[in-house]
């Protein structure tokens, strides 16, 4: 099993825009792919390990700050938050998200990161 600890602000996933024939994505949910990239990037190389070739569990614990406003939407869909960090972590952790046949999340208040947990399936 691998913990991955990262520093950042969950951004939940966003449809990727089109204008014309170019597709992108929002710069915002792109940087917070680079960042969790890099830091699963350093777990990995810490241990030596490549990409997991099985099957994998995945938990990932979210976390934000409270908002102020009582009123304010909640900060997001778990299921969004799950699905930026699959597509961050691709060809790092795993060789692909198809890899993950477990995956569980929560969404927390509390000091901004996000906490990963992989584990390959026997």
């Amino acid at each position: 099993m691998i913990k991955i600890i990262a520093p950042i602000e969950p951004v939940p996933f966003k449809r990727v825009m089109a204008r014309g024939k170019r597709r992108f994505n929002n710069s915002r949910y792109s940087q917070f792919k680079d960042e969790l990239a890099f830091f699963a990037k350093i777990e990995m190389d810490s241990r030596g390990l490549n990409p997991f070739q099985g099957s994998l569990k995945l938990h990932a614990d979210f976390f934000k700050l409270k908002p102020r406003n009582p009123t304010a939407k909640n900060f997001g869909d778990v299921d969004n938050f799950l699905k930026a960090v699959l597509d961050a972590l691709n060809g790092i952790c795993y060789v692909d998200d198809r890899q993950v046949v477990q995956i569980s999340g929560s969404k927390n208040f509390g000091e901004p990161h996000i906490t990963i947990f992989i584990e390959e399936v026997s």
